[in-house]
């Protein structure tokens, strides 16, 4: 019933802006799983495992979007949803509007937003859609830490945004909005103070990026609030000609609490290279992450995706038909936090890698991957997760846009 008002809502807003404005419409669906898998706990039984999806259905991209613009002012509005019930909101609802807002241009040059602010143009790698390097601990990658794994750069959540191109190849974005990841709303101030006590402050973010010919330089920070972590990253990147490459260095600064002052806590350097020629594309990511606190269970780490793909043309009722082979540490999207290698005393035991060779084709709308991977894991990871160091699966990715 929920999915059905929120359809209905879209589909008012659409006849209502259709006839006023300029209005877009892109609708995209994901769907991730295993056709086969096959997994052995110590001291257990194989487990065989047959069509199974993944619940992150569609990943972090939005379902439906409606863009409309006039001129001097426009709008956006995505509807989000999840297929796992266990991540439904309180309401019990799993539709939901967000990355949404309101804009106006007072002059030519600039824009100013209401609503979701969050710029994802600075550059990323291609291969696993949305991961950037992460300073920080292996073990807080998840969703805890900025950027991990996330492309924004600035903020990404609901606040006020500008955007200026007021000199030529120069774009400079910023953007005031609550603590990434927190709850909130508007009527919480960015800035407050509370009679004699300090005063505190929430998100803020700006990026720059200047292009000239094939070259791209770029600069970002990004403060999560007082006592909170901040990220600084800069990058240098070409594209032209079938190459696309960059170099990032991210760095990552907590609060530490006992000390009551921000330090340095990692430098990722993160290394990416597209390489195209013919039918050939060969891709590499290899972000090296050097951690600065000396703790046992934060170490350096490295990981790396390398991919190579043939394009065979058409092949009956498949465009694109693509024969791949992956390798690499990072194909979990971030979902293991030990598929890495330790730069330390233990690199021994960390050489977790994956390989995966497999097909891509298009049909239509419909883009599908499938492949087999095999999963080799290291003693430190088996010791862990208190699995076989070999794991087996068979998966698939259907998408579909109109």
């Amino acid at each position: 019933m929920k999915f059905k008002n929120a359809l209905c809502i879209s589909l008012a807003i659409t006849a209502a802006c259709s006839g006023a404005f300029a209005l877009t419409t892109q609708a995209r669906t994901v769907l991730t799983g295993n056709i086969a898998e096959g997994t052995k706990k110590n001291d257990e039984d194989a487990k065989y495992d047959f069509f199974k999806l993944n619940s992150k259905a569609q990943k972090d991209d939005d379902g439906i979007v409606f863009e409309f613009s006039e001129g001097s002012f426009g709008g956006r509005l995505a509807l989000w949803y999840t297929v796992n019930s266990s991540t439904q909101s309180d309401s019990g609802s799993n539709v939901s509007f967000r990355r949404s807002n309101l804009w106006v241009k007072p002059l030519e040059s600039l824009k100013i937003t209401a609503g979701y602010v969050g710029n994802d143009q600075l550059y990323k790698e291609r291969i696993d859609e949305w991961k950037v390097g992460n300073p920080f601990n292996l073990n807080e990658r998840d969703w805890s830490k900025h950027p991990g794994y996330v492309n924004n750069s600035d903020v990404d959540e609901m606040g006020i945004g500008f955007e200026s191109r007021a000199v030529e190849g120069l774009i400079l974005t910023g953007a005031v909005a609550r603590r990434w990841g927190t709850p909130g709303t508007f009527g919480k101030a960015f800035w407050s103070k509370d009679g004699d006590s300090e005063s505190t402050y929430d998100a803020w973010g700006i990026t720059a990026r200047y292009y000239t010919g094939n070259l791209c330089f770029q600069a970002a920070y990004r403060d999560n609030g007082k006592e909170s972590w901040k990220v600084a990253r800069c990058a240098l990147g070409y594209e032209s000609n079938g190459i696309y490459a960059f170099i990032q260095p991210c760095f990552g600064i907590d609060y530490e609490t006992e000390k009551d002052k921000y330090e340095l806590s990692g430098i990722c350097l993160d290394l990416y290279g597209e390489y195209k020629f013919d039918a050939w594309t060969f891709i590499a990511h290899v972000p090296v992450t050097i951690r600065t606190t000396d703790k046992d269970d934060d170490p350096s780490y490295l990981e790396y995706v390398l991919q190579a793909k043939y394009n065979l043309g058409k092949i009956g009722n498949m465009d694109d038909f693509s024969p791949f082979v992956k390798v690499g540490t990072m194909n979990h999207d971030g979902d293991n936090k030990y598929a890495f290698i330790r730069l330390n005393d233990e690199l021994s035991d960390s050489m977790n890698f994956d390989i995966t060779p497999g097909i891509e084709f298009k049909a239509g709308s419909c883009e599908f991957s499938v492949g087999y991977e095999l999963l080799i894991h290291s003693k430190l990871y088996t010791d862990v997760n208190l699995c076989n160091d070999v794991e087996w699966r068979v998966p698939f990715t259907a998408e579909i846009k109109f």
